[in-house]
């Protein structure tokens, strides 16, 4: 593959992926969630995470797997990273401690159905073309997240986004392929 068909490629998954949707998994179970763009640093989710803890000044490392791959490299991008369009990753410390995050974020969960909600409706929305063409978009702010009831955390979008999740089309149930024989049918 030559250098400029390789970078058209990337080009295009760029502009299809605005955003990147990272899920931060504490030993806890609690998952953070937050919204970044694809040229954003690994040190920008570093800050994000550490805003996001109960003691800001815990040590601590961020990993992502199979294989265990520490996230060490604060000016690598997202996309350098291998966490785009979207990664699981995994919050380590050499302190245990009974929880990680606010208890404040603790107190006011969300279910996972809701925090998928909102990364469809944040997926829909921004597959919509924008009215700018800018080449290099702003950071986005740092988002303000709330907890999941099963033990992740997601970002608040407005509320009338949230129930426009993308819904599988069903076909006729009386249609069957040719090739489907049920018992019974003749």
């Amino acid at each position: 593959m030559t250098k400029s068909l390789r970078e058209s490629q990337i080009k295009e998954k760029m502009d299809r992926y605005p955003k990147v949707v990272l899920r931060v998994q504490f030993p806890d179970r609690y998952v953070l969630q937050g919204f970044f763009r694809p040229l954003e640093t690994v040190d920008a989710l570093r800050h994000f995470v550490r805003s996001h803890l109960e003691d800001p000044q815990l040590s601590f490392y961020l990993f992502i797997t199979p294989p265990k791959t520490i996230l060490d490299d604060p000016s690598a991008t997202l996309f350098q990273a291998d966490l785009f369009p979207g990664a699981l990753v995994y919050f380590g410390s050499d302190v245990k401690t009974d929880f990680y995050m606010k208890r404040e974020l603790l107190e006011s969960p969300v279910s996972a159905v809701q925090a998928n909600e909102s990364i469809a409706s944040c997926m829909l929305q921004s597959s919509a073309p924008s009215s700018s063409s800018g080449g290099f978009r702003e950071p986005l702010p740092p988002p303000e997240p709330t907890v999941e009831a099963s033990g992740s955390t997601q970002n608040e979008e407005d509320p009338l986004t949230q129930t426009q999740a993308a819904k599988p089309a069903r076909s006729d149930p009386g249609k069957v392929p040719k090739w489907l024989k049920l018992p019974g049918k003749k």
